[in-house]
């Protein structure tokens, strides 16, 4: 028993004396990847009505959540949601209100604010909640896998 606890203790202290091994799995702040920036770039393509810049900030396999209605995968957000929104909203102003990185993960969500011009009737402005997930690829790109939009309020734009 006396063996025992010598053997204890003599590991317990030659444990500590080793130098620790720290993790190279964090990126360096240096290579993070900038929230803002990614979010910057997918609203630009919308505020410039460019369905092509929209489609390279978006992942293959990303789901897109626009209040009741859900769209899964490159092919049915750039049909379902992307061709036709680019054709009436614009001014899109967003307020992060929450921001985040990790190794692998971006996201940004707040509230938004944009200007809904349905062909041939008026300029509606309508605010409401969004929340933005990155995915960083295999090939080192950040992409959109996730986008929920809630609509809150659409009101005629009264001058």
């Amino acid at each position: 028993m006396k063996n025992l606890t010598i053997l204890l203790f003599c590991i317990a202290i030659f444990g500590c004396n080793q130098p620790s091994t720290k993790s190279t799995d964090t990126l360096p702040q240096s290579e993070s990847v900038n929230v803002d920036s990614l979010t910057d770039v997918f609203l630009a393509g919308w505020n410039k009505q460019d369905s092509t810049a929209i489609m390279k900030t978006i992942a293959d396999n990303a789901i897109v959540m626009n209040d009741s209605l859900i769209h899964t995968g490159k092919k049915a957000i750039a049909q379902n949601w992307i061709s036709g929104g680019v054709k009436v909203l614009s001014n899109i102003q967003t307020t992060s209100l929450i921001k985040g990185v990790s190794e692998s993960i971006a996201y940004n969500g707040g509230s938004y604010s944009l200007d809904l011009t349905p062909p041939g009737g008026p300029v509606l402005k309508e605010k409401g909640n969004y929340s933005l997930v990155w995915s960083k690829q295999q090939n080192g790109d950040w992409k959109l896998t996730l986008v929920h939009i809630e609509d809150i309020t659409r009101m005629p734009d009264i001058k």
